[in-house]
């Protein structure tokens, strides 16, 4: 079974914190390194109503503050820092690069007769702005494997309780748009496929395809451990929500829970 392609609302603000509030331990004067693991309860499919369990890593690399590889953003690198001098906020920026997993027809019985939606890179940037508790996220990035994949921009914010006891908790909204090409590739059915699929077919066009919140709750323990639970709602929208094969066979609701574990080297 492929892994999911997972919402906003679990990928911006869920599967691990940010290098600023995890704290990761540095190893040696320049590098830091969590590792660990999750299961995660999901959509077997971007608009399924099937849920599946699935084994998710937890990677959280930084070399210098600079150069990043992590869950929730891929590999990239903070090359725009801003301090915060006057008290308005600080903002980072830069390049990022992910791997989008395929879409098999085999993963769903509901996607029989679709054929399958390839895997590939995905190449972009992000910015984020943070002030206090209140963190800001865009990302913007589209494949570069294939052109019909399209592409999508994230957008999503994030409040940082003050810590309970040693629980750390953050929650937040999220909305994501889509291109074309990345409507087309799951929610359209093309006219080659409406007999084998037995759906009618269908052409969706750009626009804002989710909107969702999330929420995260760390709890550090035994020096180097700290245990994650997190959970996402997203609600698909406009064309992406009018698809038969999500009115037909699948539902706007997507819901994502999971539970996690880590260890930070020192």
């Amino acid at each position: 079974m492929a892994a999911p392609r997972l919402t906003l609302a679990v990928t911006a603000i869920l599967l691990t914190a940010s290098p600023a509030y995890a704290q990761p331990a540095a190893v040696g004067s320049d590098w830091s390194l969590r590792l660990g693991g999750a299961a995660l309860v999901a959509p077997s499919y971007e608009g399924s109503d099937n849920v599946a369990v699935r084994p998710v890593p937890l990677v959280d690399f930084t070399w210098r503050d600079v150069v990043f590889l992590d869950s929730r953003r891929g590999i990239g690198a903070n090359l725009v820092t801003l301090g915060d001098p006057e008290g308005l906020g600080s903002l980072t920026a830069g390049p990022l690069a992910t791997w989008r997993f395929a879409r098999k027809e085999g993963d769903d019985d509901d996607l029989r007769g679709l054929g399958d939606v390839k895997g590939g890179a995905d190449v972009g940037a992000f910015a984020r702005y943070s002030r206090g508790r209140i963190d800001l996220n865009l990302t913007a990035k589209r494949n570069v494997s294939d052109a019909d994949l399209g592409g999508t921009v994230e957008l999503g914010a994030r409040y940082r309780l003050p810590p309970i006891g040693r629980t750390l908790v953050s929650f937040g909204p999220s909305a994501t748009w889509a291109d074309g090409d990345y409507m087309k590739s799951y929610f359209g059915v093309s006219a080659d496929r409406v007999q084998a699929s037995g759906l009618a077919a269908y052409a969706p066009s750009a626009g804002v395809k989710d909107v969702g919140v999330g929420a995260l709750a760390i709890h550090p323990f035994g020096g180097n451990w700290a245990l994650s639970a997190f959970g996402g709602y997203t609600r698909l929208v406009g064309d992406a929500a009018d698809s038969p094969l999500v009115k037909q066979r699948g539902t706007a609701n997507q819901v994502s829970i999971g539970l996690g574990l880590s260890y930070k080297f020192r």
